[in-house]
């Protein structure tokens, strides 16, 4: 383990790995909006990555929302791998959200006593385990709906869209697209000292993250023909 020094310099995506993410993101961003708007929506997926010898957690794409996607200095930022509710995903191999509270104020005060402001009002974070349960990929969303992500069949829907991911890409992995190749990821010493996890966030006991087969790293590129 490596102690954060330096850290949330954006390194380059590949063009064809933001791609691959963003339709999934929107058909997920699709669903949870179906029956209405949900406030202030954003959905993201980061990576595990290295640079240097040293692991981060790297955002793969901008945040897709209602009115597109938010793309200002946000691609490529990385993160040491402990950081907030997607940094619990990591390290736990778990799925991490928001606890449900009866009202606002409820968790306004929590809040509060973590000395956190009222950014968002509810999180999500869903790890993709690889073939050796290493996290290759963590799903993250917020919003400012109470207990959006504490409902049970709302985050299975979610999960089992994300099996439906996995599956593709490891089909993909197996048999690639003719100038599309998934060039593998080094695995770097992890760097932490950041944590942030709230207190009003949980690991969520019942539901099994989705997982890949096939693919230890996520890193399309496109190939030299």
């Amino acid at each position: 383990m490596t102690e954060v020094s330096l850290y949330g310099n954006p390194e380059p995506v590949p063009p064809a790995s933001q791609l691959a993410v963003l339709p999934f993101l929107a058909a997920i961003d699709g669903y949870l909006r179906e029956d209405t708007d949900v406030p202030d929506l954003r959905i993201t997926v980061h990576r595990a990555m290295s640079r240097e010898g040293q692991g981060y957690l790297q955002q793969v794409c901008a945040y897709l929302r209602r009115d597109g996607g938010d793309w200002q200095g946000k691609v490529g930022r990385t993160f040491a791998v402990d950081t907030g509710i997607m940094g619990a995903a990591y390290e736990s191999g778990k799925l991490w959200r928001t606890k449900r509270f009866k009202e606002i104020s409820e968790l306004t005060a929590a809040l509060k006593e973590d000395n956190v402001g009222s950014g968002a009002q509810s999180w999500l974070a869903v790890p993709f385990l690889g073939p050796q349960d290493q996290v290759v990929l963590i799903l993250y969303a917020d919003c400012n709906q109470l207990n959006f992500f504490a409902d049970d069949a709302r985050v299975k829907r979610i999960v089992a869209m994300s099996k439906g991911f996995c599956r593709l890409f490891d089909w993909l992995q197996k048999d690639p697209f003719e100038k599309l190749r998934n060039f593998p990821l080094q695995k770097g010493d992890p760097v932490k000292g950041v944590g942030g996890v709230y207190s009003v966030q949980e690991a969520v006991p019942n539901i099994e993250p989705p997982r890949f087969l096939l693919v230890p790293s996520f890193n399309y590129e496109a190939a030299a023909a």
